[in-house]
């Protein structure tokens, strides 16, 4: 394969991941397009940016991570919060992949569910606990805890997904 084939399928693979993206930003931010169970939300961008992460390694995580987060921050009033977590994410992920861990299912489940927890968890102190108000136990409990779980059991189709893409525009 020549150098300038290799760079055309590098730039499909990103291109299509960033479509993939925004496809699931799509999905997790606008109501009615993917289901709630009683009220709990999934969110989609976390195991997808560790899963685009896994395969792209750090710095091209970090710069998905970024663009997934962006997307994320134009949906919701986050003032770059999502934008800086996902780069964050991405960029460990990548980092981890590259340096200890395997590039397997299970090791993107357990990374989606470490960042999720993260996420949520922040976000409920934040939003609920700093703010003093009396139900933040009950919001743990009833929204936040529970979608950790929601949001990883998503992880092995997205991991397909996203491994497909790479298989099909690898540079070998």
């Amino acid at each position: 394969m020549t150098l300038e084939t290799q760079k055309k399928k590098l730039i499909f693979r990103r291109f299509s991941l960033a479509l993939i993206l925004l496809l699931i930003s799509v999905l997790q931010n606008t109501d009615g397009f993917f289901p709630q169970v009683f009220g709990i939300r999934a969110l989609l961008l976390i195991p997808a940016v560790v899963c685009i992460a896994m395969f792209e390694r750090d710095i091209y995580g970090m710069l998905l991570g970024l663009f997934a987060g962006a997307l994320w921050d134009v949906f919701a009033s986050g003032a770059s919060f999502n934008a800086l977590f996902l780069l964050t994410a991405g960029f460990l992920c990548g980092t981890l992949i590259n340096t200890i861990m395997r590039n397997n299912i299970v090791t993107a489940s357990i990374l989606t569910f470490i960042f999720s927890a993260v996420y949520n968890i922040f976000y409920w102190l934040f939003n609920f606990v700093f703010s003093q108000l009396d139900s933040a136990v009950f919001m743990l409990w009833r929204y936040y805890l529970p979608s950790i779980a929601y949001t990883t059991v998503f992880v092995p189709i997205i991991f397909i997904i996203v491994r497909a893409v790479e298989k099909k525009f690898s540079e070998e």
